[in-house]
């Protein structure tokens, strides 16, 4: 999986970082953790029929993402 370098840790998870995901929700597919919106909405266009690209918080060294209000803009 990929995961960006210098991503921002998460202030509020110890060993989490912040960026953008490219998911599937069913069955779960952490695809990988972009630094920008423009390069995750692209990798999720080019997977295809439901992967997006969301903003969240990643366990660095697991594909655990979570994403929700905290990270609306």
């Amino acid at each position: 999986m990929f995961v960006a370098d210098g991503l921002k840790a998460d202030p509020d998870n110890k060993g989490w970082v912040l960026g953008w995901g490219v998911v599937r929700g069913s069955p779960w597919h952490l695809v990988g953790v972009y630094a920008t919106k423009d390069v995750a909405e692209t990798k999720a266009a080019d997977l295809g029929f439901g992967y997006d690209a969301v903003y969240g918080s990643h366990r660095v060294g697991s594909d655990d993402f979570v994403t929700g209000n905290r990270f609306l803009e």
